[in-house]
């Protein structure tokens, strides 16, 4: 019976370990980054890399265009269960800051049909796309997700968090540049 214990003591931390790191594919690595207010951070503000993609309400949304208003921008995957974890909180977050924060969902690694129920399913109704192509995952050295940036109104890159992000998290970052 004690090994049973032992057993399941190393499956919990094991879990545990997949839930605060986030999805990645097989050999992949995580840099360690530092800390503001207990969550990773950009380490100096850098000029967001603009991109552009078609929405799947059919618009074209293009970074550049945000540019003068914070922007929340969230990479997922409907297949990733901490990307399933930390939706009701960007959701919440959107319900709260909408009006003065855009929000844009990127799925990536992941199907239209897959993308889309997952924002169904999470009642996820803020511009959200499909990276089609990969070329944002790849200009924004996406290793691992869910993982999460805000851009302040210059376009700067002001934050960063790789793995489920808390409403706390995210609320106080957001409560930083509005």
């Amino acid at each position: 019976m004690s090994s049973f214990k032992g057993i399941a003591f190393i499956i919990t931390i094991l879990a545990a370990g997949l839930l605060f790191t986030g999805c990645k594919k097989a050999g992949e690595s995580k840099a360690e980054q530092p800390s503001l207010f207990g969550a990773p951070a950009a380490e100096q503000p850098r000029q967001a890399i603009p991109f552009s993609m078609k929405t799947f309400d059919g618009r074209e949304v293009s970074l550049q265009e945000l540019k003068g208003k914070p922007v929340v921008v969230n990479f997922f995957a409907s297949w990733c269960g901490p990307c399933q974890l930390e939706a009701p909180a960007l959701r919440d977050a959107w319900k709260e800051f909408g009006s003065k924060v855009e929000f844009v969902a990127v799925a990536i690694d992941d199907s239209e049909a897959g993308a889309r129920g997952f924002l169904k399913e999470f009642k996820i109704e803020f511009t959200a796309g499909l990276d089609s192509t990969g070329e944002i995952m790849k200009d924004y050295n996406i290793y691992g997700i869910p993982k999460t940036y805000i851009i302040d109104r210059t376009g700067l890159v002001v934050y960063e968090h790789s793995g489920v992000i808390t409403s706390e998290d995210l609320n106080a970052a957001i409560k930083l540049i509005i």
